[in-house]
């Protein structure tokens, strides 16, 4: 089954070169009880090693079932030693931290067996050396004898082929050492048992076979093999791995060893996820306080949107001149000031507004105005209205029921109905009644139902104007009860409107609302009247209410172009619908950045207007949000150097515990453990260690949130008045996904503090850390 040929082993210690086996050769049958004798020093535990896969040799052949092992590579040698090698050492070599049970299981893991099978397994084990009653102690609560059974019994649970006993007796009385090599002998019968011994007697006594070295060399063989061997059975490797949850169930178990040094370890590691956790909270808080504050702000403090108009370079006497002449002479300047169209946008721009994403803002506010000749009728006589006061309505009557409360009636729906929008405290300007024409002197106050019995009456340009000769006029105050009782509409007003107490934005001043619809019905109906339409026949030739045709007027201050008296007189008979300024109002700066790039990006080079961007709330709150975002970077980075901190202690503490644990390695690695499974073990109490110091992090960041919460109010109480809001307003909140991340943070961080102290643990030598005390 085993043999060597011409085995050489040297030891190079410090270039000292030690040579431990010098030309060995000899073969093992299946079925033996040899035991190797010699003095210490002769290469009895070397040999040992080399044949169970612990050691490499330097030269030779070892060959297993007549297949040579010098292609095998270490997870081969891990198969080798879990399937069909078991060892048992003159320190027992037992893990203290996990039972008898858990012990002798180990091996039954590594193969792969269900956690049923290996039970059952690991007690026949133990029933074999007469330790069933012992299986849930630790392994120092039991005597050397004891311990040493159980490491027989750890040996044999997974039924190898081999048994390698290297001074199995060494630490025990006579009396126990006579046990352990009558359970030895009895494994004998079935397998190969091969025990390296210093006691001649007990040799002779109890072994098949005596092989006896001296100086690295076989002097003695009692009952070599000479002839060929017939191999009897076949090796079957199956490969080797330890479950992440028994490297964790063995971590766990030596952290909870070492509880007070894992207690401070833990806290230590806490610190950093504490820290972060704040101000990852802070943060948090701050940023939906500054939101809170964005979507009153913004509301209050809409983006505007206004047009001026074009005007032609040579139009400006100051384009002509030189800036600082050398000359004696001054310039007089006369009509400066140029108009050469009324200021309005065109439609085109609004068309391409329509296309912009709707989600971006929640209402633009156009405030059309438009020219409408409307009489009102008060107790002693009829009053022409100017429209002063009026304001076309929004379509987006959900938004306006957001932000204003309607105190009595309804908010208007149709051409004919209008509503009155006072203050908050119920008021509104005495001008307001003077432009509708209503008695005012002796007025204190008006009851809704006053306000919502008045009826103002729409003129039609064509009842209005009266054509005599060749010029238009305005119909005489003594026709005008005729007008208002044949009116084309009459508005009535419907409902009393006031901006609400938690309002958002007060799109409206005080005065009368009225609808979309009667914009556009005024519109067409001038459009398609007489004055407009002849008037629009005319073009500059001739002015209907003149009979003139227009002519640029220059006087002191300013220069009126034919082109804008002729659209401004459009404009005075409804003709014209003109926006000059509008608002849109939205929730976050986000979207107002998008909706600049929108509203920047449109280009006309035909239009008589320049459109003007404005939004300075947005800029100044833009930019301390800005200041949250850059200083919470930076709180984070300080933060991180408690956890860069605690990394290295934790790295630091995982080396110490790899220098701990250095014999658990060889044992791991004897039974058959990989590098791999090796690292697993560690890579599993730095998670642990990680998984405990997110949980206490994050416990302590809750349980700072109340008293933090509570200084940064007194601070902001004691210090400012203007921010008034955030000394009622909570600000550590902590988002859920927080958790998640401080978690998982935590344990990637302390699994990669230690990730080197692992690969180190990986790579020690089975050998040596078995020798480790």
């Amino acid at each position: 089954m085993i043999e060597l040929k011409n085995i050489i082993k040297v030891y190079n210690s410090n270039k000292i070169l030690s040579k431990a086996l010098d030309d060995i050769s000899v073969s093992f049958r299946d079925k033996e009880f040899v035991s190797i004798l010699g003095p210490s020093g002769c290469g009895k535990t070397t040999l040992l090693n080399i044949i169970g896969g612990l050691d490499k040799k330097t030269s030779g052949t070892l060959s297993i079932n007549n297949v040579d092992t010098i292609n095998y590579k270490d997870k081969d040698w891990d198969q080798y030693r879990n399937n069909e090698i078991g060892f048992v050492f003159q320190s027992f070599n037992l893990i203290n931290n996990i039972t008898v049970l858990e012990n002798v299981e180990l091996s039954l893991t590594l193969s792969g067996k269900s956690k049923k099978e290996r039970i059952k397994k690991a007690k026949e084990a133990l029933a074999n050396v007469g330790l069933l009653s012992e299986i849930n102690k630790k392994p120092n609560q039991l005597s050397g004898g004891q311990m040493q059974r159980v490491a027989i019994a750890r040996s044999i649970v997974n039924d190898p082929k081999i048994i390698l006993a290297d001074e199995p007796t060494g630490a025990l009385d006579t009396k126990t050492s006579i046990q352990i090599l009558n359970i030895l002998k009895e494994i004998a019968k079935d397998r190969l048992v091969i025990m390296v011994t210093h006691n001649k007697d007990l040799a002779e006594k109890y072994s098949s076979r005596i092989i006896n070295l001296l100086d690295g060399k076989i002097i003695s063989d009692s009952n070599p093999v000479n002839e060929k061997y017939e191999i009897t059975s076949t090796i079957e490797t199956k490969k080797t791995s330890m479950p992440f949850y028994t490297a964790i169930k063995l971590s766990f178990k030596n952290l909870l060893s070492k509880i007070t040094r894992t207690m401070l370890t833990i806290l230590a590691g806490s610190i950093g996820i504490i820290g972060v956790g704040l101000v990852l909270a802070v943060s948090n808080g701050v940023t939906i306080y500054i939101d809170d504050v964005q979507r009153v702000a913004l509301g209050n403090y809409p983006i505007t949107v206004s047009s001026s108009v074009k005007t032609s370079p040579e139009v400006s006497i100051y384009s002509k001149l030189e800036e600082f002449p050398d000359d004696n002479k001054v310039t007089i300047v006369k009509g400066n000031s140029k108009y050469e169209h009324i200021n309005t946008i065109e439609d085109e721009f609004f068309d391409y507004l329509e296309g912009m994403d709707k989600s971006l803002y929640s209402l633009i506010n156009y405030g059309t105005t438009i020219k409408m000749n409307m009489i009102y009728k008060n107790d002693t006589a009829y009053q022409k209205v100017t429209t002063s006061y009026f304001y076309e309505m929004t379509e987006n009557t959900s938004y306006v029921n957001k932000e204003y409360s309607v105190l009595s009636g309804k908010i208007p729906e149709s051409a004919e109905e209008i509503a009155l929008v006072v203050d908050s405290y119920n008021c509104i300007n005495v001008s307001l009644l003077y432009y509708l024409g209503m008695d005012y002197e002796d007025i204190e106050s008006l009851s809704f139902e006053d306000i919502l019995n008045i009826e103002i009456a729409l003129i039609a340009n064509d009842d209005f104007y009266i054509k005599v000769g060749d010029i238009y006029y305005s119909n005489s105050r003594s026709n005008y009860e005729n007008l208002y009782n044949n009116a084309i509409k009459k508005l009535k007003v419907v409902g009393i409107l006031r901006i609400k107490q938690n309002a958002t934005s007060e799109i409206y001043s005080s005065g009368f609302l009225y609808t979309k619809a009667l914009t556009d019905f005024v519109y067409e109906n001038a459009q398609n009247s007489k004055i407009v339409t002849e008037q629009i026949a005319n073009g500059y030739n001739k002015s209907v209410t003149t009979g003139e045709p227009f002519e640029d007027v220059v006087s002191l201050s300013s220069t009126q172009y034919k082109s804008y008296q002729y659209e401004s007189l459009l404009y005075s008979l409804g003709a014209i619908k003109q926006i000059n300024r509008f608002y849109i109002y939205t929730e976050d700066f986000a979207s107002r950045l998008e909706i600049e790039k929108y509203i920047k990006a449109y280009s006309n080079n035909e239009s008589n207007v320049i459109l003007s961007y404005s939004d300075y709330t947005s800029r100044i709150t833009n930019e301390f949000s800005t200041f949250v975002t850059v200083l919470t970077k930076v709180l984070i980075i300080f933060a991180s150097i408690s956890l860069v901190v605690s990394s290295i202690m934790i790295a630091v503490i995982t080396y110490i515990s790899v220098i701990e644990r250095t014999k658990e390695i060889g044992i791991l690695r004897s039974i058959g453990a990989r590098r791999k499974d090796i690292s697993r073990v560690f890579t599993a109490e730095t998670c642990l260690i990680g998984l405990a110091s997110g949980i206490t992090g994050i416990m302590g960041m809750y349980l700072l949130s109340s008293p933090i919460n509570k200084l940064v109010k007194n601070i902001i109480a004691n210090n400012t008045s203007l921010t008034t809001g955030l000394s009622t307003f909570n600000v550590v909140k902590v988002k859920p996904e927080f958790i998640v991340i401080l978690l998982v943070g935590s344990v990637i961080i302390t699994v990669l503090a230690g990730l080197i102290p692992s690969i180190i643990a990986a790579f020690k030598s089975p050998i040596k850390a078995l020798k480790n005390e």
